[in-house]
């Protein structure tokens, strides 16, 4: 039995608040503040002047990679000004430098074929990023129509049902296709 009272009372669900800032990246900065100034401390103390230069330039070029990749993604995708292609050369260059510095500064704790192996991360990774800035140049590419001399032609009907998906039947096959823009 439910009583008159429970019936008549409301709950509500609290409001949540979206201007409460969340600390996340602040404390992130600040591990990677402390954690740089205590590497480069522990290596001066040490004498090992190559390891704190070396963490200096990683400090300072992953911050201006940030900045840069920020910079980046704030101009339209489909401008094409100098500078845009200034910050991919930056952005490229950058992320090289930090790679291949991490590569040259550990293969000396490492096994050769292993240094090796880290070598070609960072050779493959620059690659990579060299063709996705500058050859790719972020646009999607439009399909292309079949040729007469194409191997394969598949006739598809699109049957519209009242679900969310549609079956698609292919001549001899039957499959269920989730309806998108590319099947109207």
């Amino acid at each position: 039995m439910v009583s008159n009272n429970d019936q008549n009372h409301q709950t509500t669900i609290p409001q949540t608040n979206p201007e409460i800032p969340i600390f996340l990246p602040a404390i992130a900065y600040f591990y990677l503040i402390f954690n740089s100034v205590s590497t480069i401390y522990q290596a001066y103390t040490h004498g090992d002047f190559s390891l704190a230069v070396f963490i200096v330039f990683v400090y300072v070029g992953y911050f201006s990679l940030m900045y840069c990749l920020t910079q980046f993604q704030a101009l339209p995708p489909q401008e094409n000004s100098p500078r845009k292609d200034l910050l991919k050369s930056v952005i490229w260059v950058l992320t090289s430098f930090i790679l291949f510095g991490f590569a040259y500064q550990f293969y000396t704790f490492i096994h050769p074929v292993a240094a090796i192996f880290v070598f070609a991360i960072a050779i493959s990774v620059s690659s990579f990023l060299f063709f996705l800035y500058f050859f790719h140049d972020g646009h999607q590419q439009q399909p292309k129509k079949p040729s007469d001399g194409s191997c394969c032609r598949l006739r598809i009907r699109v049957l519209r049902n009242s679900s969310p998906s549609s079956n698609v039947m292919s001549e001899s096959k039957m499959r269920e296709v989730v309806p998108g823009p590319e099947n109207v």
